[in-house]
């Protein structure tokens, strides 16, 4: 029963163009956080962005409106302000070019689909072209299982404290989270922690109208910051350690 959400993706060569970019995010994402990586991405979608009509993207998804015009974002426990002038943080603090591209690409996505409720795999969420990888497993669980094997209530607390909540169907024994990546955004992470048995081990899964809301290639770095945000939490200051400029 157990092991039954504690999925793994055995790696295999890539014999396709699309096997390869995939199995390629891993070592893409290694580098989210360079400074300066992003920064030209960023700023040509900011100029898309201001060809955007904020009101009627954030009228789809549910966003609140300040009164400067600009919509709030909430992603890991803080408010992001978007606006035709590019993104800001409600508290004033730094943030990557790589977190301002996310939600970017999230605005002029725009999209009026809402979440089923039925969760399913990285792999599955990707389709054929993902069969092969080991990505999810590698960039994705495994960090969170070093971070938190016997370290239960920590993680509880650290869920609760950036609006996580129990919920989602799992096997016994295990921990089951409801995480909103963004809002209509999903996401349900399963933890079993170690015992004299078993490993711990980790599973995130994804609603499946997860990339009618923002597109897949994006998704996986909006997931790889989260990860990165949770496992560097500091729990003891209530707040995060460094990530990149912040």
């Amino acid at each position: 029963m157990r092991d039954r959400f504690c999925l793994q993706h055995n790696d295999f060569p890539a014999k396709t163009r699309s096997e390869r970019t995939i199995i390629g995010l891993g070592s893409i994402l290694k580098d989210t956080f360079t400074i300066g990586g992003y920064k030209a991405i960023y700023e040509d979608l900011i100029e898309r962005l201001s060809l955007t009509d904020i009101d009627c993207s954030a009228a789809n998804l549910d966003l609140a409106l300040n009164d400067a015009g600009e919509a709030e974002v909430p992603f890991f426990g803080k408010i992001y302000l978007v606006s035709k002038n590019g993104v800001r943080r409600l508290d004033c603090k730094p943030f990557s070019d790589t977190t301002g591209s996310v939600l970017i690409h999230y605005i002029l996505k725009g999209s009026l689909i809402r979440p089923k409720g039925r969760f399913i795999t990285f792999s599955e969420l990707a389709g054929p072209m993902f069969h092969h990888g080991s990505y999810s497993t590698d960039a994705l669980e495994q960090p969170i299982v070093k971070r938190f094997q016997g370290r239960v209530p920590e993680l509880l607390a650290i869920a609760e404290s950036v609006g996580g909540r129990k919920g989602g169907d799992a096997g016994l024994g295990s921990v089951s989270l409801i995480f909103d990546l963004l809002p209509h955004i999903p996401l349900q992470f399963i933890f079993y922690d170690r015992d004299e048995e078993f490993p711990a081990c980790a599973t995130l899964l994804f609603d499946l109208t997860a990339t009618q809301l923002i597109d897949f290639e994006v998704l996986a770095v909006l997931v790889t910051l989260f990860v990165q945000s949770l496992t560097k939490f500091n729990q003891t200051k209530k707040s995060r350690k460094p990530l990149d400029k912040e």
